[in-house]
């Protein structure tokens, strides 16, 4: 249902939303005001992960709302049981060239909708289209730390630099692991985007992963509509909750919440090879 939400005060400027989905059929009722409160509120750019509805029209949807709407398209973990069938359709997105990340892809084990080998076997080739597009990458990793660290490791010791010596391989998304396992992707060049699971009282690798992780390597996401942090849990997640997310780690940080938004939003234009 359409909600009615007022936006944080006082509102944060230069926020970005490093993934989420905006264009789940969650938001078919009412997308064009939760993008212009997501605007009012401080938010100008957004990651939306769909591949299945035309580029184009979203992005000028967004931007008519007064954000900057960038595209990943990457077929999930649950879905490798179709990837061979839906292969076409993906490389058609990445052929036209309005999509500027491969994502979210990755392994799903705690589901297991689609079975490990399958899921590995999507993984591993959507890597390597990632290589091909020249795209860096949004990896989504359930319950399946060491076989997605094996592969990225194995990954990016065979395609080192593949996008340029200033720009990173990809993004954890929705990190949840410990700072051992932060600090190992740091190494291997990654981001860790840090969602609303965060904030939650049961979170508790993330005061750790936030503090000890250098914030140049440190994203910010809400993965709208879910994961809605505190104090909002209960409702449906948007972009305008990237500001708790945004004040959560820099209260942790000791640093103003202004700089947290500015530089991750300057970590994912990194990432991403844009202009800012």
């Amino acid at each position: 249902m359409p909600q009615r939400l007022s936006a944080p005060s006082p509102p944060l400027f230069n926020v970005t939303d490093a993934h989420s989905h905006v264009s789940s059929q969650e938001f078919d009722e009412d997308r064009d005001e939760m993008l212009m409160r997501s605007a009012q509120s401080g938010v100008v750019r957004i990651v939306d992960i769909d591949y299945q509805e035309d580029a184009v029209s979203k992005k000028q949807m967004a931007r008519h709302n007064g954000i900057d709407l960038i595209c990943g398209a990457g077929i999930h973990p649950h879905d490798a049981s179709s990837y061979h069938e839906d292969k076409n359709q993906l490389l058609a997105a990445l052929d036209s060239k309005q999509y500027s990340m491969v994502g979210e892809i990755g392994l799903d084990f705690y589901r297991n909708l689609s079975p490990p080998d399958e899921q590995i076997s999507a993984f591993i080739d959507q890597l390597d289209l990632a290589v091909e597009y020249r795209l860096p990458v949004a990896i989504h990793s359930r319950q399946a730390d060491q076989k997605t660290f094996e592969i990225l490791e194995h990954w990016c010791k065979r395609t080192t630099g593949y996008l340029g010596p200033e720009r990173e391989p990809g993004m954890i998304h929705c990190f949840s692991g410990n700072a051992e396992l932060a600090g190992r992707y740091i190494d291997l060049g990654f981001q860790i985007s840090i969602s609303g699971i965060a904030t939650f009282k049961n979170a508790i690798n993330a005061p750790e992963v936030i503090i000890s992780s250098p914030i140049s390597s440190i994203l910010a996401e809400t993965d709208a509509p879910y994961l809605t942090p505190e104090p909002h849990r209960g409702r449906r997640n948007e972009p305008i909750y990237i500001l708790d997310t945004i004040r959560f780690i820099a209260k942790l940080k000791g640093m103003p919440a202004q700089t947290v938004a500015d530089t991750t939003s300057a970590n994912l234009i990194r990432l991403l090879g844009m202009d800012e």
